[in-house]
């Protein structure tokens, strides 16, 4: 991968191509923004361009034995940090190895480069583990963070590295990222819209029982206010035995699709073009500020639901408030309410 061949940072590959070109490459940089839009294949991207042999253009030349080996992830001066799957954190011992690693002379290019993807799941001691480093980074070494909250990283470690922003990628790039990993047609046209600019959210969103737990999300936010609450509790635990995750997503991108639709003075394209006809019936009958209220419950059900929150309690609980908000029972402001654990 070179920094020309990543899709939709063009404004950050250029920062990064620049940095490299000059020959000022800081010690540590945070490569920073949301979940699932590249930025560890931007960081790859970069570890290529420092490694290369024989850069051309400015970039990375792919073919010398340097980049051939970080492809292959055999190159003796490039090291990945990556969270274990069945952890939700990097192990502290994985810090420690890789700060002992890079003070090490490299063995094959003039520099090594370190990369620590999702550093957000660093605890505090891991965190911590990576001061000294931060501080004085070693001459000869590169240490390049990945990270989705920055509020999650310590003020410490944030100060201390140059820090790169990454914005969510338009729908054509996502789907351009998409078709080269083969998605029908059909499917890209459904995905990209929905996806707030994250392949990783597409992807996520790709399987049989996210397309069943969107549909059956979508079939029930137009009639809410219609619905009796053993309705309400059927469409929960058919969403809570799902893939709630895409069930969220497409509640967000509905309420997104019916709140520009009402407030914009012509038509905008839609996350759901399929519901169309249903997004203009909503968008007639609702308010901006109640459309508001009720986006504002389902970003606060994700939230719980990532702090491991009962699953089929928090769907019920969110669709009987935006039923209750539909209705007209809920006063006063989206309040932040707590869902059952």
């Amino acid at each position: 991968m070179r920094l020309s061949d990543v899709v939709g940072h063009d404004r950050a590959g250029a920062r990064l191509h620049h940095t490299a070109a000059d020959g000022r490459v800081p010690g540590a940089l945070l490569l920073l923004g949301p979940a699932g839009i590249g930025k560890r294949t931007l960081a790859e991207a970069f570890a290529s361009r420092l490694l290369c042999a024989v850069p051309v253009d400015g970039d990375a030349c792919g073919g010398c034995a340097q980049c051939t080996r970080v492809a292959a992830g055999t190159h003796p001066d490039f090291r990945l940090v990556a969270r274990d799957e069945e952890r939700r954190d990097i192990r502290i011992e994985q810090v420690r190895d890789l700060t002992r690693w890079l003070v090490l002379h490299p063995l094959m290019a003039t520099r090594k480069v370190g990369i620590i993807d999702e550093a957000h799941c660093l605890n505090a001691n891991g965190q911590n583990a990576l001061l000294k480093t931060l501080e004085e980074p070693p001459a000869s070494a590169v240490l390049i963070l990945t990270a989705s909250s920055a509020g999650a990283l310590l003020p410490t470690v944030r100060s201390r590295c140059q820090v790169v922003r990454l914005d969510p990628l338009p729908a054509d790039a996502v789907a351009r990222v998409l078709a080269t990993q083969g998605m029908a047609a059909e499917q890209l046209r459904t995905l990209a819209p929905l996806a707030e600019g994250s392949v990783g959210r597409a992807l996520e969103l790709a399987g049989e029982s996210e397309s069943q737990a969107r549909a059956r999300i979508l079939d029930a936010l137009p009639r809410l206010a219609t619905l009796g609450a053993s309705d309400i509790s059927e469409v929960a635990q058919d969403v809570s035995r799902g893939a709630t995750g895409a069930a969220l997503a497409a509640a967000i991108a509905w309420y997104r699709d019916v709140l520009e639709t009402a407030v914009a003075e012509g038509a905008l394209p839609l996350r759901n073009p399929a519901a169309a006809d249903a997004v203009r019936a909503a968008a007639a009958r609702l308010s901006a500020p109640t459309l508001l209220r009720e986006l504002a419950v389902v970003c606060d059900t994700i939230r719980d639901l990532e702090g491991n929150a009962n699953r089929m309690l928090s769907i019920e609980t969110m669709l009987l408030w935006l039923r209750d908000i539909e209705r007209g029972g809920a006063t006063g402001q989206a309040s932040r309410w707590t869902s059952p654990a």
